[in-house]
């Protein structure tokens, strides 16, 4: 077994922080959580397909700036339990619990990717618990590809997806999608090569991060693969968020060389959005989250 595999599997050893029971079902929400008790708490929302553990490997950074780093594994990944129908908007629910386990009044959320469908779908249910958004390389709705600009931006990987959900439906399009992200069997060594295949060398630059990405990778099919079908099947269906309703600021941060969610993909938010504001950082690309960890985490701070 290489080093890097042996740590992929120290990390999938350790058990979440917090197992919240959400009110009203038999369901719990995993998370974890780094910093200081009276830090200013941000909830992580991962990417897809990813879990809790899909972020900066050095915890030292947000404990530094004064965050309390609370990073949530969405319904069927990690350890929260699957719920087959999972929404955005529903996703409130699971934020609420957890930000009411912890003794917390309200939370600015950090979402990266796809998990920014779900955090928004949070903000606009939960306003009162949820006081801003900020959105890194953020995944747009499936509504949003009937805009010419978002469709010719998308790469060709997410346009074949969207094609095939025109074609085909969403629960269809996810159940032969959804496979496809993670290696089967996942295993550390599979996650790694899964990782290096994708080429992303500003991760890679961060130490210890493809370690922490292959772990997330493991983890987020760690009680099976609904939960990844489900999120695959909301990604190629209407949010059905009303994005103008959304009261709290969202920032949408992302970057020139981002060919997974480009800045086509901010634009199109913001410009539906009634409190929006964008950043695009030049010569980033999807890793963006770890290899501007501090930076963003200083940008909420600071607002």
């Amino acid at each position: 077994m290489s080093d890097d595999a042996a740590a992929v599997r120290t990390l999938l050893e350790r058990p979440p922080d917090v197992l919240a029971p959400v009110p009203g079902t038999s369901r719990v929400v995993a998370a974890d959580v780094e910093g200081p008790a009276d830090g200013t708490p941000i909830v992580l929302v991962h990417g897809t397909p990813d879990s809790r553990l899909a972020r900066h490997p050095d915890a030292s950074i947000a404990a530094g700036l004064g965050v309390r780093l609370i990073a949530v594994d969405r319904p069927g990944f990690g350890l929260t339990t699957a719920d087959p129908d999972a929404t955005p908007s529903g996703f409130a629910a699971d934020v609420t619990a957890l930000l009411d386990h912890l003794g917390i009044a309200s939370a600015q959320l950090l979402a990266w990717s796809a998990g920014t469908i779900w955090a928004l779908g949070a903000a606009a249910a939960a306003p009162a618990r949820v006081c801003s958004v900020t959105a890194v390389g953020g995944l747009v709705p499936f509504e949003a590809f009937s805009d010419p600009a978002v469709r010719e931006a998308a790469g060709d990987a997410r346009a074949g997806m969207i094609e095939t959900a025109e074609e085909l439906g969403s629960t269809v399009a996810a159940a032969m999608i959804a496979p496809l992200l993670v290696p089967d069997p996942v295993t550390p060594e599979a996650a790694l090569e899964h990782r290096a295949e994708a080429g992303d060398t500003a991760v890679s630059a961060v130490p210890s991060a493809d370690v922490q990405m292959a772990a997330a990778i493991c983890d987020a099919v760690r009680a099976g693969r609904a939960g990844l079908v489900r999120d695959v099947t909301v990604q190629l269906a209407p949010s059905g968020v009303d994005l103008g309703g959304i009261a709290v600021p969202v920032t949408l941060v992302t970057g020139t060389h981002d060919t997974i969610c480009p800045p086509a993909f901010a634009q199109w938010y913001a410009a539906r959005l009634a409190r929006s504001a964008v950043d695009i950082v030049p010569d980033a690309g999807h890793g963006l989250l770890l290899s501007h960890w501090h930076d963003l985490l200083a940008r909420i701070m600071a607002t």
